[in-house]
C-alpha cells in the first residue's frame, strides 16, 4: 500500500509507503511540547513561547523574488502542507553593513514576524485583538523586521505586533524603462511588500486571535515614509486603519529622475540602458552583490502612476487620501544622529568653512522637504554658526527643524483638517545613542531614539551603551501604552497616561511632549523650531 503525496513549492508526487508515513507521524517533534501552534489552511506554524506570548517568526508571506521574480509585484507564498518551523527570524532583504541590520545576499527574505499575547485561553479568533503592522527604517537600503523585538510592546497592551521585511535599496526601490514597459506595477517594490504583508494580514490574523478589520501601520524614518505614502496609495486602501509616522517625511521623487538613477546603475553593472527585453533579462541576472555596491536609492518613493499616483503633499492637500486617524511625530534633536553620520562619522567634524558646503548636500538630502540653493544664504544667517558651540550642531538643527520636524509639523496643519491627527515630540535629551559611537556633539534626542522606548533594541545596541534609567523605563512603557490605546481606538488616551490633546487645525496644536518625568502637551513647538521661516523657505 503506498499514499501519494505533493509538494506544493516543487509540485513534484512522492511515493511514500504507509509504514514510512506512520514512522514520520509517530517520530518525535522537533519543537517543544509547549510550542505554540497556529494552524492555517493546510499549513500550521510552530513557534516559540515565553511568559505570557507566543511568538511566530521567519514566516512567509510571499514567495521568493528572484529569478523572473526579481523586480516583479510580490507573489503570495502557497501553504506548505504540515508542519513549518516559525522559531527564528527569516534572512533579511539584500544590504550592505549598516547600524540597522545585517550584511545579507539572501533574495529569498519576505517574512514577518508575529508576536502575539496570550494566557490559558490561547489564541482564538473571537478575541479580536487590535494589530500593529511595523515598517522599519534604515534609509530604504538596510534593516529587518527581527531587529525590533516586540515583547514589551505585545504583552503590556494585549496587542499583537508584526514585523515586516520588504525589498531594499536597488532590489526594492527601482525604476528602469526595460522593467517599466512589463505588464505589472512598478519601480516600488518594495512598499508593494509590504502592501502584500497587510493582505496577509487580513487574511491570516484572526487565527492568533487578531481583528483584521483593526489594523495599525506604524513606521520610523524610511519606514514613516512607506507610511505616509501607503495613506495616499488607493492600492492600499481597507488595508489599514489607522497609522503612526515617526520621523518621517512626504518624500517622493517622479518616475522619469527614479529611471534615469536606473539607467546609471545599469550601465555601472554592464547592462544596457534601453528598454529592451534583453535589458531586463540582463538586470535579472546581475549579481546581488554587484547591485549593492552599484546602488544610489534616494530617501524616496516613487511616482510610478499607480501605487503612488502623485506628489504625497498634494494628495493630502486635497484630501484624497485613506482618511484613517493618525499618530505623526518627531524627535527633538532629529539631525544630531543624521549630522553624526554625515560628518563626524564619515571621516571628521564639520568645520566653519565647509558649513556653505555641508547646507547644499543637506538641501538635496531628501526629495520634496529639501530647500534650494538660492535658499542657503538665508538659512546661513537664521542658523549662524556664531548661535553653537561647533560647526556640526547648527547643521544638525538645520536638519531637525528644516527637514523634519517643520515639515511633519505643516503636514499635520493640513491633515488634521480631514482626520483625527495627534503630534508628538519626543523630548527626552537624555536618550541613549543605541547604533551610534560618541562624536563632537551629544545625539540627545537624536533620529531613531524614541525607538529604544517601545521594541527592545538589544540586537543593534553598541557594546557599553549604558542601561535605561527607571524614569527612562517608565517612559518607555507610557509611549507603548499610548501606541497601543490608539491602536486599539484611534485615540492614544486612557488609563494611567498623562492626557493627550488631539492636535487642532484652528489653533496648529497642541504637540505631546514624551519626557520624563511626565509628558505634557506644549504649544511652542512651532516657535522652538522656527517653522515661521520654515514656511517662507522655496522648498525643492
Amino acid at each position: 500500500m503506498h499514499i501519494l503525496m505533493t509538494s506544493l513549492r516543487g509540485g513534484k508526487r512522492l511515493s511514500l509507503s504507509a509504514a514510512v508515513v506512520a514512522a514520520l507521524l509517530t517520530a518525535p517533534s522537533a519543537f517543544a511540547d509547549n510550542a505554540p501552534q497556529i494552524k492555517i489552511g493546510s499549513e500550521t506554524l510552530a513557534g516559540v513561547s515565553s511568559p505570557g506570548l507566543a511568538k511566530f517568526m521567519g514566516v512567509r508571506y510571499a514567495q521568493a523574488p528572484t529569478g523572473e521574480l526579481r523586480w516583479k509585484p510580490p507573489v503570495p507564498a502557497p501553504a506548505e502542507p504540515g508542519t513549518v518551523d516559525a522559531t527564528k527570524p527569516g534572512a533579511g532583504c539584500p544590504q550592505g553593513k549598516s547600524p540597522w541590520g545585517t550584511p545579507s545576499s539572501d533574495e529569498d527574505c519576505l517574512f514577518l514576524n508575529i508576536t502575539v499575547p496570550h494566557d490559558d485561553a490561547g489564541m482564538k479568533f473571537w478575541q479580536r485583538k487590535p494589530v500593529m503592522v511595523f515598517f522599519h527604517g534604515g534609509g530604504f537600503t538596510g534593516g529587518s523586521g527581527d531587529v525590533y523585538d516586540a515583547d514589551a510592546l505585545a504583552r503590556e497592551n494585549n496587542v499583537i505586533v508584526v514585523t515586516v521585511n520588504y525589498r531594499l535599496g536597488a532590489l526594492g526601490f527601482f525604476a528602469h524603462p526595460a522593467l517599466d514597459a512589463e505588464d505589472h506595477v512598478i519601480a516600488n517594490y518594495g512598499l508593494l511588500d509590504q502592501q502584500q504583508s497587510l493582505r496577509w494580514v487580513r487574511d491570516n490574523i484572526a487565527a492568533f486571535g487578531g481583528n483584521p478589520d483593526n489594523v495599525t501601520i506604524f513606521g520610523e524614518s524610511a519606514g514613516a515614509i512607506a507610511v505616509y505614502t501607503h495613506i495616499v496609495s488607493p492600492m492600499a486602501a481597507g488595508l489599514f486603519q489607522k497609522a503612526i509616522i515617526e520621523s518621517g517625511a512626504t518624500a517622493d521623487e517622479t518616475l522619469q529622475t527614479a529611471e534615469d538613477q536606473g539607467k546609471t546603475l545599469a550601465q555601472k553593472v554592464g547592462c544596457p540602458e534601453d528598454a529592451s527585453p534583453a535589458a531586463a533579462e540582463c538586470l535579472r541576472k546581475a549579481p546581488v552583490d554587484t547591485l549593492i555596491s552599484a546602488e544610489a536609492t534616494p530617501i524616496a518613493t516613487i511616482i510610478d502612476g499607480k501605487l503612488l499616483t502623485g506628489p504625497i503633499a498634494d494628495s493630502l492637500k486635497a484630501g484624497e487620501y485613506n482618511r484613517v486617524p493618525v499618530i505623526n511625530g518627531t524627535n527633538h534633536d532629529e539631525g544630531n544622529l543624521i549630522a553624526g553620520f554625515m560628518f563626524d562619522l564619515s571621516g571628521a567634524p564639520l568645520a566653519a568653512k565647509d558649513y556653505d558646503k555641508a547646507l547644499q548636500g543637506i538641501a538635496s538630502f531628501i526629495p520634496r522637504v529639501g530647500f534650494t540653493d538660492a535658499a542657503i544664504p538665508a538659512v546661513a544667517k537664521t542658523y549662524a554658526l556664531s548661535k553653537y558651540k561647533v560647526p556640526g550642531l547648527a547643521a544638525a538643527q538645520v536638519i531637525t527643524d528644516g527637514v523634519i520636524a517643520c515639515p511633519a509639523y505643516e503636514t499635520n496643519r493640513i491633515m488634521a483638517k480631514y482626520s483625527p491627527t495627534f503630534e508628538y515630540e519626543m523630548a527626552d535629551t537624555d536618550a541613549r545613542s543605541v547604533v551610534a559611537p560618541p562624536i563632537s556633539f551629544p545625539y540627545r534626542a537624536g533620529h531613531f531614539s524614541e525607538l529604544q522606548y517601545l521594541f527592545d533594541l538589544s540586537s543593534i545596541t553598541l557594546k557599553g551603551t549604558p542601561d535605561m534609567t527607571d524614569a527612562q523605563r517608565a517612559l518607555g512603557k507610557q509611549m507603548r501604552a499610548y501606541w497601543a490605546n490608539f491602536a486599539r481606538s484611534g485615540n492614544p488616551n486612557g488609563k494611567g497616561v498623562p492626557t493627550w490633546p488631539q492636535f487642532e487645525q484652528a489653533q496648529a496644536g497642541p504637540v505631546q511632549s514624551l519626557n520624563k518625568p511626565q509628558s505634557h502637551s506644549v504649544s511652542n513647538f512651532a516657535a522652538e523650531h522656527q517653522c515661521a521661516f520654515w514656511r517662507k523657505v522655496e522648498r525643492k
